[in-house]
């Protein structure tokens, strides 16, 4: 019985090395809302809520929000998941635009 919880302490432990790291996680979140932001016009684009760590929202196509927000949300459970937490403090969203066909914040100099 002894040997078995040790097995397991190793085994977990072992886990930790597999979980993503923050960067691989932000990559991937990256990769997702890339292939999410294409629009023709502003009125496509809105602001999906992403959390710690992949940002406060980002801006996506409307017809995209609900699947960049759920898979957020499994990212982030990944990355929580051996005990890793964070908090951003989010200011307001930014107002949006569709530029080179793809929906951004609108950055005021």
């Amino acid at each position: 019985m002894r040997l078995r919880g040790m097995v397991l302490l190793i085994v977990g432990l072992g886990c930790v090395s597999c979980a993503k790291s923050e960067e691989e996680i932000q990559e991937e979140f990256d990769a997702i809302v890339a292939e999410s932001n294409a629009c023709s016009d502003a009125s496509e684009c809105v602001h999906a809520s992403a959390g710690c760590p992949l940002g406060c929202a980002v801006p996506v196509n409307r017809a995209r929000k609900a699947y960049v927000e759920e898979k957020a949300r499994e990212l982030i459970e990944d990355y929580e998941r051996w005990g890793r937490g964070c908090a951003h403090d989010c200011g307001p969203p930014r107002p949006l635009e569709c530029a080179a066909g793809r929906c951004q914040a609108i950055i005021s100099p």
